[in-house]
């Protein structure tokens, strides 16, 4: 009965936060987006050509859709004999793939007239940077089968030539999309601070703990002097617990952020995703005020003996 209202629980709860789909169309704010979506998968899955790949292509597309359009233009004025006008770079309504054009890997090439040529070479950039072997981001996750029909196609001016390549990394990216609301949505902080935090924690307390037995076993008189370790141990519990579960709970109850490279931030602009960090935060810094008094206690305690 329990586990299955956990499940409920969790499926509502992903249900209402953002999907794969709409950081690809650029629909989100941090930190859950699209940037920090790709720092994710450059650290901690280290999977980031599977995005550049599937955002290469997809401008692809949009160019190759403008390339069309243009085409139809041309041969509408060519029939009118209607003086040529200038072409828009892009049409005044967007469709989906149509909103990711500013920022995606190509974006930075496009003319504003597209012609043969350029199709050509855009697709034969692709084929070049991810598919051949020994690419500068050959792509190891597509079958031997797919890349040798890409091959075979891929002199042609329609990126369709890789619409089973993208579909094949689109479902790899699906496959990593939990793991990424993981360490967003769940954590603030990136791989290298939690780890620095764990050697931090650690060293902080074995200070506080040389420093309590320390008077434990010089028998110091009166017991509060003891107190005196309180400092290193609660700053060693607070590093070492925020650490092991990714959270700094100071950063987000004061400061609204989310760590997106080290000591580089974003704020937190879902409220959805503030409220699961906020609720997180408050039971990590119970834990942390909790453990360090039940070590202050112990060692208040414990009765001293000189050696």
């Amino acid at each position: 009965m329990l586990k299955r209202w956990h499940s409920k629980r969790r499926s509502r709860w992903l249900h209402e936060l953002p999907t794969l789909e709409q950081v690809l169309r650029r629909q989100t704010r941090p930190p859950v987006c699209l940037y920090n979506y790709y720092i994710v998968l450059r650290d901690r899955l280290e999977l980031e050509t599977l995005l550049d790949f599937w955002l290469d292509v997809q401008q692809a597309k949009v160019l190759h859709k403008r390339y069309l359009k243009q085409q139809r233009q041309r041969q509408q004025q060519f029939y009118n004999k209607s003086p040529t006008t200038s072409l828009s770079l892009m049409p005044s309504n967007l469709s989906h793939e149509q909103q990711l054009t500013h920022s995606l890997l190509l974006a930075s090439s496009a003319p504003s007239i597209v012609t043969h040529i350029h199709m050509t070479q855009v697709i034969e950039r692709i084929y070049l940077r991810y598919i051949v072997p020994s690419a500068e981001k050959e792509l190891f996750h597509i079958p031997l089968s797919m890349r040798d029909d890409i091959a075979e196609k891929h002199l042609a001016d329609d990126p369709a030539v890789f619409d089973q390549a993208q579909k094949y990394v689109y479902q790899l990216l699906q496959a990593t999309w939990p793991q990424f609301l993981r360490y967003k949505v769940l954590m603030n902080l990136t791989l290298r601070q939690q780890l620095g935090r764990m050697v931090v924690g650690l060293a902080s307390l074995v200070i506080g703990f040389s420093l309590e037995f320390s008077l434990i076993f010089l028998n110091f008189e009166p017991w509060h002097y003891r107190l005196s370790g309180l400092v290193p141990i609660l700053f060693g519990v607070y590093c070492l617990i925020s650490g092991l579960t990714g959270v700094d709970p100071i950063w987000i109850l004061m400061f609204n952020v989310s760590e997106t490279t080290t000591f580089h931030f974003n704020r937190i602009q879902q409220p959805k995703i503030r409220d699961i960090l906020v609720t997180r935060s408050i039971i990590i810094l119970g834990m942390c005020l909790f453990i360090t008094l039940i070590f202050v206690v112990i060692f208040c305690a414990v009765p001293g003996k000189r050696l």
